[in-house]
């Protein structure tokens, strides 16, 4: 499996922060902060899927053995296409007014 191929959760393709990062050519945490400044903006269970490591631990564990998500996760959260989507054009209108920027 590549690092960079999608994650499937409840039957949805997903990627990680670390997987858009990469892909995206950013630096670690790049997409995370992206994220926590738009969450508000997305739906829990369409456009993101929070996973706690308690219930989650062996999946994130595989998942950190895969390279497809940062050996430091500990609560993971996975993007939906439609979430990287809206965090895209989220992110991107708050680059483009000085008024929504903080």
């Amino acid at each position: 499996m590549s690092r960079t191929d999608p994650i499937i959760h409840c039957g949805i393709q997903t990627l990680s922060f670390a997987q858009l990062d990469h892909l995206n050519g950013f630096t670690k945490g790049t997409t995370f902060r992206l994220f926590k400044a738009a969450r508000e903006q997305l739906v829990e269970d369409r456009d993101y899927f929070h996973l706690p490591y308690p219930s989650n631990g062996p999946f994130i564990e595989a998942l950190k053995a895969s390279g497809q998500v940062y050996a430091s996760t500990v609560n993971l959260v996975l993007l939906s296409r439609n979430g990287y989507t809206r965090l895209r054009q989220i992110t991107q209108g708050a680059e483009r007014d000085p008024a929504r920027r903080g």
